[in-house]
Formats: structure tokens, C-alpha cells, sequence
């Protein structure tokens, strides 16, 4: 159970209600056993919002805006009945049907539904306003259904100089009060069961403008009127509901997820955008570490052409072993050690200017470095200096390309001959 807010909007209100003028209605709200715990107050329609959060709305129009009557069909399911309704009351109508919205109520006898008829104008007027004011309905149907009903009884609602009237579970109309006398006359004399009473509520203590009429008349003066009379009369499950069809779609659910839609969407947008970055970055450096795997092979190869099956994943460790393996050899022998030999020789190097290593290997005591520098007197400069320290050089297949001098020297331990 949950707790329940009537909205009563009046005729008057309805006649401006898609203008800009403040819209004030009366409501009342009840607790989840139905008993009031705000009676019959009167505000603005955005005042009386906030107190319909969380809370079962219902929004009952004047019936003068809508007609109520009866359709006997043989459809029962609701897509077929919305179809075949409109045109079955055709010839009733004075509007086009496609400018009017159709609400069909419970089923009674074998093949009869009452129909609820409104303009669709009127009722999207309707709902714009009372989503401007962030009120969003359960139910939206005729004011006539918030009076009690019990069989053979007619119960009357004088509010003003209006009277709502209510001849039938699904039956009724609302004429001025100087016109009800004549019209409630006509309406006994042509009705197929006379009621056995008249109910009469009336509003700070207004006549009734009903007069004798061969039957018991009942009158009850109301304070909360009419919310408080509409809080005990209202059946919902009797009720026909305006929210039906194409207009399902603007109930409260709907319309109070619609805000978050964009927020929610963004959110969707940059998860998967998020998704997108990390997927690309995991390709990019996929690609990235494919391509350092291929220069490290490469690399071992040049290194050690010896090697014939050599992965990136091995050659950290084949690299290890074949280094460990110069050490061990070159300190058990009179040759200068692999890392002697490049020692002196990158000290020399970093002396004599820019020069660049592309490949190097160390066999029998000598190192091997093919390189590249602006002119051959910076290698010549190497050479000088590593004499200097004892260490022979020997200048090979020097070759010039362009700026650049491309040769390949030999470096080992002892004075050159």
C-alpha cells in the first residue's frame, strides 16, 4: 500500500489550462488505509507536487470535457477493441474520431464496455500542465466516478452553480444548478430503473435546487468539498482510466524515468567509449610489443650468428648464458675479456666524438664492431687513443655514403705490429 494524492481540477481551470495563468486546484492526500492526512486544502498546481513524490496520483477532470457511454463488441483483446471502438460510436460523434481519444472501463454483462470519450487536444493540454509541474498521474478519469455510487441510488454534487450527477456505475452528466431541476425530471422519466432515492451532497452550504420529485431526497453539507467527498466515493477498480493507448506511455514511471535518460545515456556512451580506449591501447601496444620482440631477435642473430632458433622470450636468457660464457673463457685465457674490450673501446669512442655502434661480436679475443661516423680521422682518433692504451685497432672496409664514413673495426688487446 502506498499513500494517495486526489487532484481535483476544476471546469473553470480546464478552460485555461494551456495558458500561462497559475493553475490552482484543489487535492487532498490520504494514507495508505485511505484516511486524510491534508483535507481539502487549495493551491497551485507546482505546490501541490511535492507531496505527490512516491505517492499513488489521481487527477480527475470535469465530465462536461468528456463523454461517457457504451460500446457492444465481440473483440476482447485490447489492440482489436481500440481499433474497432472508435468507429463502432462513429455515428455519435460530432468531432472526427482521429481527434479524439478513446478509454475503454471494465467489461459488464456479455459484450459491453464503457467508453470514456475525450478530445485529444484537451487531454495532452492536460498532461503538458501537470508535467510542467512535475506531476505525473496513476489515474486520470472523470470527476463524476469520485461520487459514491450504490444501486438505486442517484447521488448529486452541487459545487457553485454546477451540478455533477451520477445515474450509474459508468453513467452520468453535469448541468448548471438553475437547469438541474428540469434536467433531472427528463432523466427519471426516461431512465429504465427509477432510483428508490436521491443522494444530494452540497457545498458550504448551498441549495440544492432540487425540488420534490416523488422521491426521497438525502442532503449532506459538506466542508472539505469536494476532495473529501471524491477521498470516500472513489472506486478505482470502477473507474475508467484516460491513460490508456498511445497515452500509456506518459504515466508516472515513464515520464520521472525521462529525466535521467540523458544522464543515463552519457553514462552508457562513456562506458563504452571507455571500453573503445582500453581495447585500442591494448592493440596499440600489442602491435608495440610484437615489433621490440622482432628488433630483439634480430639483434641476437647479429649478435651471435651462431644462434639459428632464438624468440624473444629466450633471448634474454641465451644472452646471459653466451655473455657468461665470454667472461669465463676470456678470464681463463691472455686475451683481453668482452667487456675489457668494449670498455676501452666506448671510452675511446666517447674521446674522439659521435660515433655509432650498429653491430658488434667478440670471438677469440677479438671485438668486432661494424660503425658508423661523420669522417674517418674521428676513427682514425679512436684508433690513436686506444693505441695509447695498448689496445691494437684494425680500420676494414671503410666506405663512404655520403656525410657518413661506414667501417668496421677490430679491437684487441696488445700493441698493433
Amino acid at each position: 500500500m502506498e499513500e494517495t494524492v486526489i487532484i481535483y481540477i476544476q471546469s473553470d481551470l480546464l478552460q485555461n489550462i494551456d495558458t500561462e495563468d497559475p493553475h490552482f486546484v484543489k487535492w487532498i492526500k490520504l494514507d495508505e488505509e485511505g484516511v486524510p492526512i491534508t483535507r481539502g486544502a487549495e493551491a497551485r498546481l507546482e505546490q501541490v507536487s511535492s507531496v505527490t513524490q512516491n505517492a499513488n496520483v489521481i487527477v480527475l477532470l470535469p465530465l462536461e470535457k468528456m463523454l461517457l457511454t457504451s460500446v457492444n463488441t465481440r473483440a476482447r483483446k485490447q489492440k482489436h477493441l481500440q481499433k474497432a471502438v472508435p468507429y463502432a460510436l462513429e455515428d455519435e460523434l460530432a468531432d472526427d474520431v482521429d481527434s479524439l481519444h478513446f478509454a475503454l472501463g471494465n467489461r459488464y454483462g456479455e459484450n459491453d464496455f464503457p467508453v470514456a470519450v475525450i478530445d485529444k487536444h484537451t487531454l495532452d493540454a492536460v498532461l503538458d500542465a501537470l508535467s510542467e509541474a512535475g506531476i505525473y498521474p496513476d489515474l486520470l478519469t472523470a470527476d463524476m466516478f469520485g461520487l459514491p455510487f450504490r444501486e438505486g441510488t442517484w447521488t448529486i454534487l452541487i459545487e457553485n452553480d454546477r451540478a455533477l450527477v451520477r445515474t450509474a456505475k459508468h453513467q452520468g452528466f453535469t448541468i448548471d444548478l438553475h437547469n438541474l431541476q428540469q434536467m433531472l425530471t427528463t432523466s427519471l422519466r426516461q431512465a429504465e430503473e427509477t432510483p428508490a432515492e436521491l443522494n444530494v451532497y452540497c457545498c458550504d452550504d448551498q441549495q440544492t435546487g432540487v425540488k420534490k420529485l416523488n422521491l426521497p431526497i438525502s442532503t449532506n453539507e459538506l466542508d472539505d468539498c469536494p476532495p473529501g467527498l471524491f477521498a470516500d466515493g472513489l472506486d478505482e477498480d470502477e473507474c475508467i482510466n484516460l491513460l490508456q493507448s498511445s497515452y500509456k506511455n506518459k504515466d508516472k514511471k515513464h515520464r520521472q524515468v525521462g529525466p535521467w535518460k540523458v544522464a543515463a545515456m552519457l553514462f552508457g556512451a562513456w562506458i563504452v567509449l571507455s571500453f573503445i580506449s582500453v581495447f585500442l591501447d591494448h592493440a596499440r601496444l600489442s602491435k608495440q610489443e610484437k615489433r621490440l620482440d622482432t628488433q630483439i631477435v634480430q639483434i641476437m642473430k647479429q649478435t651471435f650468428p651462431d644462434i639459428q632458433n632464438v624468440s624473444a622470450d629466450s633471448a634474454r636468457t641465451k644472452m646471459e648464458a653466451r655473455l657468461k660464457n665470454f667472461m669465463d673463457l676470456t678470464s681463463a685465457s691472455s686475451n683481453a675479456s668482452f667487456m675489457e674490450l668494449l670498455a676501452m673501446s666506448g671510452e675511446s669512442m666517447k674521446q674522439a666524438g659521435k660515433v655509432d655502434i650498429d653491430t658488434m661480436n667478440y670471438r677469440e679475443g677479438k671485438l668486432n664492431m661494424q660503425v658508423k661516423s661523420p669522417d674517418v680521422q674521428v676513427l682514425d682518433s679512436v684508433k690513436q687513443s686506444l693505441k695509447s692504451k695498448h689496445y691494437s685497432t684494425d680500420i676494414q672496409s671503410a666506405n663512404t655514403q655520403g656525410n657518413i664514413v661506414e667501417a668496421k673495426l677490430v679491437i684487441a688487446k696488445g700493441d698493433p705490429k
